[in-house]
């Protein structure tokens, strides 16, 4: 008889020194953080903003450039460039400001992006707002 495992609650878990967060979906922060570093791959300027779309992410970095990563974050689908150019520099980059977020709220990342100096990655319907100059949580805020 085999035995089935299903994850009723959010769980989070270390692995090699990297914290993830599981929800009951089964979609992992880990996902996100790999379609950044994916999407990263070969561009010299910053992500500034993650959006978790129905079918993959999306990925805009600081020189305007989008990257369309596939769900589960190992290949990019497309690149395009765009006008929306941003010059906000920060210590701490958006793969910190996501795993810094993730075990603070219990739920799915929907997208993060770098607004007025602040990181606000959206997990479920709570925001959790990040410093870019040291990774620390600054609040977390349930959206309206």
């Amino acid at each position: 008889m085999r035995a089935l495992w299903r994850v009723a609650a959010p769980v989070a878990f270390a692995a090699a020194g990297v914290l993830f967060a599981t929800s009951a979906s089964g979609a992992a922060s880990s996902d996100a953080v790999r379609a950044v570093q994916t999407a990263s791959r070969g561009q010299s300027a910053q992500p500034t903003e993650l959006d978790r779309e129905r079918k993959h992410w999306e990925v805009t970095f600081a020189n305007g450039v989008e990257r369309k990563v596939s769900l589960d974050g190992k290949r990019v689908t497309s690149t395009r460039t765009t006008d929306d150019r941003t010059r906000e520099a920060t210590g701490v980059g958006l793969v910190a400001a996501l795993r810094a977020a993730a075990p603070r709220v219990n739920g799915t990342i929907e997208g993060a992006e770098l607004d007025d100096g602040v990181w606000t990655v959206s997990i479920g319907e709570k925001d959790v707002e990040v410093d870019p100059t040291n990774g620390r949580v600054l609040r977390v805020v349930t959206d309206d």
